[in-house]
């Protein structure tokens, strides 16, 4: 009888871990506006049925997006490698602050090879769309980019509270 209760105790709980598993991924899919490759993809679809490319702007575009994905993902798994790493020397008994300020710097000078990545992929769309094209491209963009940056609270309402910025 106990051995029975304690079956069903195990799976109840089972199915409640697991339910609430489900709602926490699912409204954590929903916060994120663009899923990373599908939201690339989603995002170009837009582009080209807004914007109107041309058939030989396509594939001007897609040669475009191809080699800047490529360096992008690159320099994001680099980043992604040095986080790991410095979470790893954060959450050590005695970590050398040698190697996180080392760690901290290399993690900012990719972030902002990235943001001039991004700069330059710009600079080369513009160059392939006429002006009414780019109007309606930076628009997708601008919208894109402003609804994947906003941050709740504080933050957003322009009064940041960071520690020594208080």
């Amino acid at each position: 009888m106990k051995k029975k209760i304690f079956i069903y105790f195990v799976i109840a709980i089972t199915i409640i871990n697991l339910t609430s598993l489900g709602v926490i991924l699912y409204n954590n899919s929903k916060m994120s506006f663009y899923p990373i490759k599908v939201g690339e993809h989603q995002v170009f679809e837009q582009v080209k049925r807004e914007v109107k490319l041309t058939p030989g702007q396509i594939k001007q575009f897609q040669k475009l997006r191809i080699a800047f994905h490529t360096k992008l993902d690159s320099l994001s798994a680099k980043v992604q490698k040095n986080n790991k790493l410095l979470a790893a020397e954060i959450r050590k008994e005695n970590p050398d602050t040698t190697t996180v300020r080392s760690l901290v710097n290399n993690i900012s000078k990719m972030q902002t090879v990235s943001k001039y990545l991004v700069i330059h992929h710009f600079f080369y769309i513009k160059k392939i769309l006429t002006k009414k094209q780019e109007d309606k491209f930076f628009n997708i963009v601008l919208q894109r980019f402003l609804r994947k940056n906003q941050l709740p609270g504080s933050i957003a309402s322009g009064r940041k509270k960071c520690p020594g910025n208080e």
